[in-house]
């Protein structure tokens, strides 16, 4: 049988180690930020104003530079646009564009929803800079409202905090020529 004694050291050393313990997020060690190369591939619709969501992409070295170069064969029937991030050597956005029925968003794969992109929460406003690069000859008209859609993401003020090599590049792509209604506006930069 247990004596008192060993019942309250048992109560006290129970209840001394639940509060004195470690709690569930001790084990938790915040990953460091390494300095390679990180891009953020965002999409904002046209039509509604909206940020729609994008890619991002690692890479295991940092580049000195940050070169796109894009293709775009227009669709006179069916066509199609690629960027292709020339120092990792990967297509980091493809998309289909038809002339009478809806293309579509190929890469980023997958295509992450908007709800998965954190903001920060600032009073302040990231002006378009002005540096920024168009990347087709399409209309840049308006192109200060759909950044305004963006300038909070996270991902846009990791990059703007760069020195060096920091550009944002940005496009207009229509996926049905036929249909004003299906304009996307992309946003690429490096974070």
């Amino acid at each position: 049988m247990i004596g008192f004694k060993n019942m309250i050291l048992m109560i006290g050393g129970s209840l001394c180690a639940w509060m004195c313990g470690c709690d569930d997020n001790d084990d938790i060690v915040p990953v460091p930020y390494e300095n390679v190369d990180r891009i953020a591939v965002l999409v904002v619709d046209d039509a509604t104003n909206t940020f729609e969501g994008g890619g991002v992409y690692h890479y295991n070295t940092l580049n000195p530079t940050f070169n796109l170069k894009v293709e775009e064969v227009p669709a006179n029937d069916a066509g199609y646009i690629t960027v292709l991030f020339e120092e990792g050597n990967e297509i980091i956005y493809y998309a289909t564009q038809f002339l009478n029925y809806d293309g579509a968003i190929v890469k980023p794969n997958p295509f992450v929803d908007a709800s998965h992109f954190n903001k920060v929460d600032t009073e302040d406003f990231l002006e378009f800079p002005v540096n920024a690069i168009a990347l087709t000859s399409e209309s840049t008209d308006g192109v200060e409202q759909k950044w305004a859609v963006i300038q909070n993401d996270w991902f846009i003020r990791k990059g703007a905090e760069l020195k060096g090599d920091n550009k944002v590049f940005y496009f207009k792509h229509q996926l049905n020529k036929s249909d004003n209604k299906s304009i996307k506006w992309v946003f690429i930069t490096k974070y």
